[in-house]
């Protein structure tokens, strides 16, 4: 399997081999053998994006059509326009599929939003009980065989995101047991869909959602959740990743900075402490976390200097509301532009030594 890079990767990779096959270090046939092992990335496709934004429009028109007629219709002529239309839509794109890739593929993109707007208009006129993520579920459920069959990550995508806002829409609702399969599928799916980045992104936010929702369903301490999802965030970005560190990296910076932020609100701290005690407490983990940033931004870690700067913002506006607004800006201003000359320094530094090298 040839491995897949960006088109500008590509054209580096190209524009460095030919710099070495003009030195003498390698020969073209060396070079070509070498070019070989890569592709390019399918990125957007124009016509793609063309024709399923002209395909969601046609099905938009037609759902409003519907819509404005709806209270005129028996029950009969709407099951027989919803399913009529569901199935011609996935149908034309089947047979358009083998000659027109493109629009085929768009109509039964068209075709899994008609499923979720029958899914609603159904339960409508019916009056069908149940919670109203419920539906997002049975919509995820219904997209995700299509996907697999078609081998199709935007659907997989999309069916992520269903269940995503399934388990979110679920806290108030009862416990979502379907998360316990839901979860390890979506990893599953990474690996199937040839280890798409976007897939485990969503599964890795997802994961902790459902992570999010068994704490509140149990009932655990705001300390405690925000403890766990700080440590969760840590090991993310400490643990060394096979596969796609920077990913697990980056969620895990964001993850911890968030807890640890919120971890500086002293209210949270009198489950462990006295009342008394909490604004200490929330002090001294502030210090030790600010510091713990300081030693990623030393590593390079841009996403820890935002958080640097959201802790010093809640403290001015908890604690040191009093100081002149002025006064604040300046130093926010300098210590931005002080890490901005570190950085920049930092990076110089880096590629004189690799041209040393």
């Amino acid at each position: 399997m040839k491995r897949q890079i960006t088109k500008a990767n590509f054209s580096l990779i190209s524009k460095e081999l030919n710099h070495y096959v003009s030195n003498g270090i390698i020969t073209e046939e060396q070079k070509t053998g070498i070019m070989e092992i890569y592709e390019i990335k399918g990125g957007l496709n124009f016509i793609r994006v063309v024709v399923t934004i002209g395909a969601i429009l046609i099905g938009l028109g037609i759902l409003s059509f519907i819509a404005s007629n709806w209270d005129g219709m028996s029950h009969l002529i709407k099951l027989i326009i919803i399913f009529g239309f569901f199935g011609g839509v996935n149908l034309a794109g089947y047979i358009l599929s083998e000659n027109n890739p493109k629009t085929g593929r768009s109509l039964i993109y068209l075709g899994t939003l008609v499923y979720g707007a029958g899914i609603f208009l159904i339960g409508q006129m019916y009056n069908f009980g149940g919670d109203f993520p419920t539906a997002f579920l049975l919509w995820s459920l219904g997209v995700l065989p299509m996907s697999f069959q078609l081998r199709d990550r935007h659907l997989m995508l999309f069916s992520n995101i269903l269940f995503g806002i399934y388990l979110f829409g679920s806290f108030e609702q009862g416990f979502p047991y379907a998360g316990w399969i839901g979860i390890p599928l979506l990893y599953f799916a990474y690996h199937y869909f040839d280890k798409s980045r976007l897939l485990l992104f969503f599964a890795n936010i997802t994961s902790l959602s459902f992570i999010l929702q068994i704490t509140i369903r149990y009932e655990v301490e705001g300390l405690y959740i925000a403890l766990l999802f700080f440590l969760i965030g840590l090991v993310m970005y400490g643990v060394k990743h096979e596969v796609e560190p920077d990913i697990f990296q980056n969620q895990g910076t964001i993850l911890f900075g968030v807890a640890g932020v919120i971890l500086t609100i002293p209210e949270l701290w009198d489950v462990l402490v006295s009342v008394q005690s909490t604004r200490l407490a929330s002090i001294l983990f502030a210090i030790s976390f600010v510091g713990l940033l300081f030693f990623l931004i030393r590593k390079g870690s841009l996403i820890s200097l935002l958080f640097v700067c959201a802790t010093i913002f809640r403290y001015y506006t908890d604690t040191f509301a009093f100081l002149p607004k002025s006064l604040f800006f300046i130093v926010g201003g300098l210590l931005l532009l002080a890490f901005g000359f570190y950085f920049e320094r930092m990076r110089s530094q880096s590629k004189e030594g690799f041209r040393h090298e």
